[in-house]
C-alpha cells in the first residue's frame, strides 16, 4: 500500500499540449506564430540602454501596432539603493523605457481599481540571447492578437513590457511609482522563464487572496504550484524574483517555466532550444487567466499569503496563511497529548525519552553529513548528467534514489537499535518532537513551507496517540494497521514529490535539502518502520548500491551550446594611458591563445587592478577603440567640508557607467542635485544606466580628511572588432564581450 501511495505521488505529470500550427484559427493561440516572434526578439542580447535594447523596443512597438493596438512608451528615471550588513551601499540609477498597452473593457464603473495587469520584460543579460525571458513577451503578443479577435472583456486589461528587469527590476519600479495606470491595477499576473522548457507553474505569490487563487484554479487547474518550491528555487542559480510589483500593493501571481534549466550556462538560453510545447501551454494559460479575471470584478485587497500544495487524485490545495500558527499550535498540543497517553500506557521512562531526544537528531545529522561526503568525495557518481540535457532527470533520479535508499537503510538500523534501548514509543515521540521544533521555526521564517511538516506531524501524532489508547487497542489487527498507515499517508503523499522536485532543481549543487525531507518522512514513519524486519534494511541497502552503480556507470554527456558567449574584454585605462585585452583565468582556444601569447598562464594584473584583483589573461591592445571618460574637477574641498565636485560626460554614450569611491566613508552624494546617498556608508558604488552623453555633475562629501579616489568605468556591450586579429568562423553570441573605458580621480 505504501508503494502504491509513493507511485501515485511520484507518477509523471501530464504531457504538455502539442504546439498549434501557424494556420490555426484567429481565436486560437498558436505556438508557431508566437515562436516566430520569439526568434525575432531573441536574436541578440538586449541589456538595458543598449542599442540592441532600443531595436527590440522598436520591433515590439511595430508588432503591437500591426495587431491594431496603440502602445505607449514610458520613459522614466528610477533609483534603487542596496545596503548590506556592513554598510556597503550600491546606488543604482537608470533611465528605463517601458512599453504599455491597454485593452479597454466594457464595465461602466472604472472609478475603483479593477484592471488586470499582465507583465513580462523585454531586456536580457549582456551575454545571453535571453530566450527564456523573451518567450513570455512572444506569448503575450499572440495572446493580445487572440483577445483582439474576440469579444471585449468587462475589465480593462493592461500589459506592461518592462525594461531593466535584469538590473534590479527598474522598469517595474518605474511603472509602480510613476505611471498613472498603476493606481487602476487590482491584480497583476507576471510571466517569467528560468529554463528552456517544462510545464508552466505558479512560481510565487505576493499578497494573494482567496479570490486570486480560486480564479487561477478555475482557469488553469493543470498549472500546479507550491508555496514551498519557490523557497527551493531561490537556492538555485538564476533564481527569479518577484521584483518591484510589490510596490503596487495588490495581489500578484507569478508564473514561470523552469524545465530544461541552464543554470550559469546562459549560452544555452536560445530560441532554437526553447520547447514550443511550453510556449503553447504558456499562451493558452495566459488567455484563460485573462478571460477569467477580465470577466468579473477583481478583489484588489492583498491577503496574508496562501499555503499551496498538490495532492495526488485531488489536485491543488490551498488555505490562508492565517491558519499556519493555529495548525502549529495544534501540533504542539497534540504532541503533549500523545506523549502523556504513550507514557501512561507504555510506561515510557523520562530518562529513555530524553536519551532518544538527543539521539534522533544526531541520526538525521549523520545522514545528511554522510550524503554530503558521498557527494563531495565520489563525484563520479553524479557527473553523468547535465541540468541542460533532456536526459537529466533519469540519471539524477538514479543517484537520488540510491542515496535515499542507503540513508533509509541506515535510519532503520539505527532506529531498531534505539528502540531496543529506549522503546518504540520513546523513539517515535522523540522524532516527532524534533519535527515539532522544526515546525515552529519554519512557521516563523517560511510559513509557506509549513504544510510540508505540519500535516505529516499531525497525522503521525494522531496515529501514535490512537494506537496507545485503550479503545484502539481493542480493535482488530487490520483496523490498527489502518490507523498506522493513516499516520504515514501525508508524509508519503506530500514529501516524496517535493523531495524529487527539489533535487531536480538544485542538482548538481547540493544534497542537504532532499536528505532533510527524507529524514522528515522517516521520522514521521517511525511506528511503521519499527514493524519492519531486518530484510527490509538489507533490501534497501542492496537497492541503493545498485542505483548508485547504475548512476555512476552512465555515460557522461554534455550539451554544447549553439553559440558561445565571448568573455573577452577591451579595457582602456586613463591612469596607465594604455589599452588591454583581458580574459578571465581558464582555458583558451587557439585564437585566444595567440592573442595572449605574451603569457604562459594568467597573472594578477597589479599595474591596473592592484594586488587584490583575480588572476586573468592580459595583453596590450591598440588605444583607439574607445574615448576616455571626459571629466572636469570643479572643486576639491578641504576639511571640515571635505568633498569632491566634478562633472562627467560619456563621449562613448555608454549604456552603463560605474563609479566607486575608495579610501573614504562618504555620507552624502548627489548627481545633478539628485540625492544618491544621505547617510554614512563604509563604501559606495554607483551604477548608472542610459545616461548617454548627458552632463553628470557629482558632489561627494566624505568624513574626516582622507586621500580618496573615485574609479570611473564606462561599460559598453561588444568589442571593437576592427582592432582584433581575424578570428575563425566560430559561432559567438552577438554583442557579447565588453568594452570598458576607465579613469581614476584622486582627491588630496
Amino acid at each position: 500500500l505504501v508503494a502504491v501511495l509513493a507511485w501515485l505521488a511520484l507518477r509523471p505529470a501530464q504531457p504538455l499540449p502539442p504546439p498549434t500550427p501557424a494556420n490555426a484559427p484567429a481565436a486560437q493561440f498558436s505556438a508557431a506564430r508566437a515562436g516566430a516572434d520569439l526568434t525575432a526578439l531573441a536574436r541578440t542580447p538586449r541589456p538595458i540602454a543598449s542599442s540592441a535594447n532600443h531595436q527590440a523596443r522598436a520591433w515590439l512597438l511595430e508588432r503591437l501596432r500591426a495587431v491594431g493596438l496603440e502602445p505607449q512608451v514610458q520613459r522614466a528615471i528610477v533609483q534603487k539603493n542596496y545596503v548590506d550588513y556592513n554598510a556597503n551601499v550600491e546606488a543604482t540609477l537608470g533611465v528605463v523605457h517601458n512599453v504599455l498597452v491597454r485593452l479597454p473593457g466594457t464595465a461602466p464603473d472604472r472609478l475603483r481599481p479593477s484592471s488586470l495587469l499582465l507583465v513580462a520584460h523585454i531586456d536580457s543579460d549582456a551575454a545571453s540571447l535571453g530566450a527564456s525571458g523573451a518567450a513570455p513577451v512572444a506569448a503575450l503578443l499572440e495572446t493580445l492578437r487572440t483577445l483582439r479577435a474576440g469579444a471585449p472583456l468587462a475589465n480593462d486589461v493592461l500589459v506592461l513590457f518592462a525594461d531593466g528587469e535584469h538590473v534590479g527590476s527598474l522598469g517595474m519600479q518605474a511603472f509602480a511609482e510613476q505611471h498613472p495606470w498603476a493606481r487602476e491595477v487590482a491584480l497583476a499576473l507576471r510571466f517569467d522563464g528560468a529554463g528552456s522548457g517544462g510545464p508552466l507553474q505558479l512560481y510565487n505569490t505576493l499578497g494573494a487572496n482567496g479570490a486570486a487563487i480560486d480564479g487561477w484554479l478555475r482557469a488553469a487547474p493543470e498549472v500546479t504550484g507550491s508555496s514551498l518550491m519557490h523557497e527551493v528555487q531561490q537556492l538555485a542559480p538564476g533564481a527569479l524574483r518577484m521584483g518591484a510589483l510589490r510596490l503596487l500593493g495588490v495581489p500578484v501571481l507569478q508564473f514561470a517555466h523552469t524545465g530544461r534549466p541552464f543554470g550559469r550556462a546562459r549560452e544555452l538560453d536560445t530560441p532554437q532550444r526553447f520547447e514550443r510545447a511550453t510556449l503553447q501551454q504558456m499562451g493558452e494559460t495566459m488567455l484563460r487567466l485573462t478571460r477569467e479575471f477580465g470577466a468579473t470584478r477583481i478583489d484588489p485587497r492583498p491577503g496574508n499569503g496562501h499555503v499551496i500544495f498538490s495532492l495526488p487524485l485531488i489536485g491543488t490545495v490551498h488555505y490562508s496563511g492565517h491558519l499556519v500558527w493555529p495548525l502549529t499550535l495544534l501540533a504542539c498540543l497534540l504532541l503533549f497529548g500523545a506523549a502523556w497517553i504513550a507514557m501512561r500506557r507504555s510506561s515510557v521512562p523520562y530518562a529513555a525519552l530524553l536519551q532518544a531526544v538527543f539521539i534522533v537528531p544526531s541520526i538525521a545529522v549523520a545522514l545528511g553529513f554522510g550524503a554530503w561526503q558521498l557527494w563531495m568525495h565520489v563525484p563520479g557518481l553524479h557527473r553523468a548528467w547535465n541540468p541542460g540535457a533532456p536526459e537529466h532527470a533519469r540519471h539524477a533520479l538514479l543517484y537520488l534514489g540510491g542515496v535515499c535508499a542507503l540513508c533509509a537503510a541506515v535510519f532503520i538500523l539505527a532506529q531498531r537499535q534505539l528502540a531496543r534501548v529506549t522503546g518504540t514509543a520513546a523513539a517515535a515521540l522523540s522524532g516527532l518532537g524534533c519535527l515539532v521544533l522544526v515546525l515552529l521555526l519554519v512557521s516563523w521564517l517560511a510559513p509557506g513551507a509549513s504544510f510540508l511538516i505540519v500535516w505529516p506531524v499531525l497525522a503521525a501524532l494522531a496515529s501514535l496517540a490512537g494506537l496507545h489508547s485503550r479503545r484502539v487497542a481493542a480493535w482488530p489487527a487490520w483496523a490498527r494497521l489502518a490507523v498506522l498507515l493513516a499516520g504515514v499517508l501525508p508524509a508519503v503523499l506530500l514529501v516524496l514529490p517535493l523531495l524529487r522536485d527539489s533535487f531536480l532543481v538544485l542538482s548538481p549543487q547540493r544534497m542537504n535539502i532532499p536528505i532533510a525531507m527524507l529524514a522528515l518522512v522517516l521520522s514521521a514513519s517511525t511506528l511503521l518502520l519499527a514493524q519492519l524486519r531486518r530484510y527490509a534494511a538489507r533490501t534497501l541497502l542492496v537497492a541503493g548500491l545498485g542505483s548508485l552503480a547504475l548512476a555512476g556507470g552512465a555515460r557522461a554527456f554534455d550539451e554544447a551550446p549553439l553559440l558561445r558567449a565571448n568573455a573577452l574584454v577591451y579595457y582602456k585605462d586613463m591612469p596607465s594611458w594604455d589599452a588591454y585585452w583581458l580574459h578571465p583565468a581558464g582555458e583558451l582556444d587557439p585564437w585566444q591563445r595567440a592573442l595572449f601569447a605574451n603569457l604562459k598562464e594568467p597573472y594578477v594584473f597589479v599595474n591596473v587592478f592592484g594586488w587584490q584583483s583575480p588572476r586573468q589573461w592580459y595583453a596590450w591592445a591598440p588605444r583607439d577603440g574607445l574615448k576616455f571618460p571626459f571629466v572636469r574637477i570643479l572643486r576639491n574641498g578641504k576639511a571640515p567640508d571635505r568633498h569632491a565636485d566634478f562633472t562627467l560626460v560619456s563621449q562613448n554614450r555608454a549604456p552603463q557607467i560605474r563609479l566607486q569611491v575608495t579610501g573614504a566613508r562618504p555620507h552624502r552624494v548627489t548627481m545633478n542635485e539628485r540625492v544618491l546617498l544621505d547617510t554614512e556608508a563604509k563604501s559606495l558604488t554607483m551604477v548608472l544606466y542610459g545616461m548617454e552623453d548627458a552632463l553628470l555633475h557629482f558632489k561627494i562629501s566624505v568624513l574626516s580628511d582622507p586621500i580618496f579616489g573615485v574609479r570611473i568605468e564606462e561599460v559598453i556591450p561588444g568589442l571593437p572588432e576592427q582592432l582584433l586579429p581575424p578570428r575563425p568562423a566560430t559561432p559567438v553570441i552577438p554583442l557579447s564581450g565588453q568594452s570598458i573605458a576607465a579613469d581614476t580621480l584622486w582627491f588630496y
